[in-house]
């Protein structure tokens, strides 16, 4: 139906012409901006990272500035210095706790974010803490011996949770995440260390830091250079996080870039290493793609609900436009159907201006020139079978009046005899039945009247060797048959015996009907002598295989009219008669086949075929008697059967 239905290949051809475009910028648009996107991303994340490298340098460097106020004169005192060189405490000097306890809470208040200062004096061994507004110390700590294998003067260490430096109480709240900034105190002349200062900084300041990097669903570490975390999730600290490509980055020598991981879903690490000599930190943000091209996405189904609406929109308007540009067509193609049934075509739009009006009103107008034709045709063709007809009769009738005539004025001469009486009577009746020439079709049972009539004529003319018999079933007599089938058989015999006979001549008539059975079998001449006094409903013999069985045997007709004319006559050589039968099943052309010899057999079989098509037929055989047989097979249907 699809393959046959130029509605459906104009509907799905417009579909796809305007869906395609539609679905390919779609696809093209989408493309594009998540190549942009990814560009922008890394763009905008090489940005963001590099600004919180900047501002987390900072902050250590302002660390480090604060860590060096160690060495600072005081104003209010001995300074740090000094007190670390000359080892002075509080059992020597009253007043070297409070300068010490002086310089640290400086350094507590100092900067936002300082959870705690330490400070460790080598050459008294006391430890010194300012935790919460509060002094601590000091303490003796001959337990301090890993400072001194640091290389480092200055740095930051690991995230952990804060201390107590065993110099507040242990049950104090230990639940803050800090960052410890180690300073280890020189002699500088000499190059020795003399103490060590330790600040511990909390990690809300990154973390708030590391909070304005990432946007909604993305994650940002800070680890160091063995990939533990400095800034990220909170019972991670100080462990390595568990990140997919961690060691790719930290191993890059570039000191900013990004890698994909393709985990699943496939993640950006955007990474930028801190440029300071006090943190060998990285600075490391994770981005899934989802989260990246999200807006897209966004946008994407988007286009994607408006291309599903314009999709629906070009549906809507290609059937309108294909029912507009089809209708016309399937219209005339009904018309088309119509005139190939025989009825005339719907009512086409004609009263359009475009190409589908032009054609509607050129197919009515051929569709009325050929019923035109049409009609004119048959016209022609009933009259040329009417005069076919005429003709036909015109040629019977003369060869009849000039042998009744010859036979009559042949008997006068020799007898005077009343007899004469009754053969003019039955030449005035035969005479009356050729006037009525306008009837078609008459009863049988005229038909047989009249050719008994013809024959009763013969009987005189050949008084004593000539008889004949009429064996006619009553249910055949009121059938309608075309006019003289029977007299030019019936006459063939007559002109062909000649003047006498040498032996009794006989002919007979015999009429019935018989069922034509789809699969009928043909018999042959033996079978044919057996049935010959049988029923009624006795099937045609023929002699040799010249009988037309497939003629007989092609009949689809229920029922029809056997007429048999019969004689003892000389009969035809099987030769001549294969001749003769050949003649009689060639199509009727007017003007040929009309040899004098033939033209009574071939005229009633032209009439039959005429009026009942193919189904009937005249066929030849040698009678019982040894002369010849004719057949005529009429089909009974229609108005030949109103006589039942």
């Amino acid at each position: 139906m699809f393959r046959q239905s130029i509605r459906s290949k104009l509907t799905l051809f417009l579909v796809v012409a305007t869906a395609l475009p539609i679905l390919l910028s779609a696809l093209v648009v989408y493309s594009l901006t998540k190549e942009n996107v990814k560009r922008s991303a890394i763009e905008d994340n090489a940005s963001l990272l590099y600004q919180g490298q900047t501002n987390i340098v900072n902050y250590l460097d302002a660390v480090n500035k604060l860590s060096l106020q160690v060495y600072d004169e005081s104003v209010y005192g001995d300074t740090l210095i000094d007190i670390m060189l000359t080892g002075s405490d509080e059992l020597g000097s009253g007043i070297d706790r409070g300068d010490v306890m002086g310089a640290l809470r400086r350094t507590y208040y100092s900067m936002d974010g300082i959870h705690q200062v330490f400070l460790h004096i080598d050459k008294s061994s006391n430890s010194y803490l300012y935790y919460a507004g509060k002094p601590y110390g000091p303490m003796r700590q001959d337990q301090l011996p890993e400072y001194r294998k640091w290389e480092a003067q200055a740095f930051a260490g690991v995230t952990h949770r804060a201390g107590s430096y065993r110099l507040r109480p242990e049950d104090e709240e230990r639940s803050t995440d800090v960052f410890t900034f180690n300073r280890i105190v020189y002699d500088i002349p000499r190059n020795e260390k003399i103490g060590l200062l330790a600040i511990d900084v909390r990690i809300d300041f990154l973390r708030s830091l590391v909070q304005r990097l990432a946007a909604e669903g993305e994650q940002v570490y800070i680890v160091n250079s063995q990939g533990r975390l400095i800034v990220g999730p909170p019972e991670r600290l100080g462990e390595r996080p568990e990140l997919a490509g961690l060691d790719e980055v930290l191993a890059a020598k570039k000191e900013s870039g990004y890698s994909v991981q393709e985990d699943g879903s496939n993640t950006f690490l955007f990474y930028e290493k801190v440029q300071s000599s006090l943190a060998d930190w990285t600075l490391i943000k994770r981005v899934d793609t989802d989260t990246l091209y999200r807006r897209e996405r966004q946008i994407l189904l988007l286009n994607a609900g408006v291309g599903v609406l314009s999709l629906i929109v070009v549906i809507v308007a290609t059937a309108f436009i294909s029912l507009k540009f089809t209708r016309p067509i399937r219209k005339l193609i009904r018309g088309m159907q119509q005139v190939e049934s025989g009825a005339l075509p719907l009512e086409l739009e004609t009263n359009r201006t475009d190409e589908f009006g032009v054609l509607s009103r050129r197919f009515e107008g051929m569709v009325r020139r050929l019923n035109d034709s049409i009609l004119k045709q048959y016209r022609l063709e009933i009259m040329n079978k009417t005069n076919q007809l005429r003709a036909l009769e015109a040629q019977v009738n003369p060869h009849f009046l000039n042998n009744a005539l010859q036979s009559i004025a042949t008997l006068a001469l020799k007898k005077g005899d009343r007899e004469v009486y009754g053969l003019i009577s039955s030449l005035g009746r035969m005479m009356h039945y050729n006037m009525h020439v306008g009837d078609a079709f008459v009863p049988l049972n005229r038909e047989i009247e009249y050719v008994q009539d013809y024959l009763g004529l013969q009987r005189h003319r050949f008084r004593g060797s000539f008889r004949f018999s009429l064996e006619v079933e009553p249910e055949t007599k009121n059938i309608q048959v075309p006019r003289m089938i029977l007299q030019p058989l019936a006459e063939n015999y007559f002109k062909h015996a000649g003047e006498t006979f040498e032996n009794e001549g006989i002919l007979r008539i015999r009429t019935f009907i018989r069922k034509n059975e789809p699969e009928a079998e043909v018999k042959t001449e033996e079978d044919a002598t057996e049935t010959e006094n049988s029923s009624s409903a006795r099937i045609i013999s023929t002699e040799d295989e010249d009988w037309p069985a497939a003629a007989a045997q092609r009949s689809s007709v229920r029922r029809e009219l056997i007429v048999i004319v019969a004689d003892n006559g000389p009969g035809i050589e099987p030769e001549l008669r294969r001749e003769l039968q050949e003649m009689l099943d060639r199509p009727l052309v007017f003007g040929q086949n009309t040899e004098p010899a033939q033209i009574g057999l071939r005229s009633v079989g032209d009439r039959l075929r005429l009026y009942f098509g193919d189904s009937a037929a005249v066929f030849l055989s040698r009678s019982l008697e040894g002369g010849l047989q004719v057949t005529l097979r009429i089909p009974l249907f229609g108005y030949e059967e109103i006589g039942e």
